[in-house]
């Protein structure tokens, strides 16, 4: 098994130069922010957020992309922006809808591919207390 991680390191150097939280929740009309971070040597690249549409994002449409730069960028409910400093880029999606649910990635866009990790998104009420202890 080593040795497999090991190559895979080899063959694809750039898969853990991004990592996001691996999943948010958040009620319908919430909000969520997603910080996701990037390995140095990345700082002046774009980064993104898309919704998976299988191997790549849906109909390779980003949602919300930077232009490299740490300038906020809005699009509609969804912003973006990035710190160089920190190495750590920030997507904020308001006003959810349960249409919103699913996977997306946060990542950098390289010449020629994507450095990228998934994002579990959840739409759902928030869990009602059950007198008796538990939730419902």
């Amino acid at each position: 098994m080593r040795i497999f991680s090991v190559l895979l390191w080899i063959l694809f150097p750039g898969c853990w130069a991004v990592t996001g939280p691996g999943a948010v929740r958040s009620p319908p009309g919430g909000s969520v922010a997603v910080r996701c971070r990037y390995r140095a040597g990345y700082e002046n690249y774009q980064k993104f957020w898309c919704r998976e549409g299988g191997l790549f994002c849906s109909n390779w449409f980003h949602v919300i992309q930077t232009d490299g730069s740490e300038a906020e960028v809005t699009r509609g409910r969804v912003s973006i922006r990035d710190n160089h400093t920190q190495r750590v880029f920030s997507v904020t999606v308001g006003n959810l809808k349960p249409a919103d649910a699913g996977t997306y990635l946060c990542g950098v866009q390289r010449s020629g591919f994507e450095l990228r990790d998934a994002v579990e998104l959840t739409v759902s009420p928030a869990a009602t207390p059950d007198p008796s202890g538990g939730s419902r």
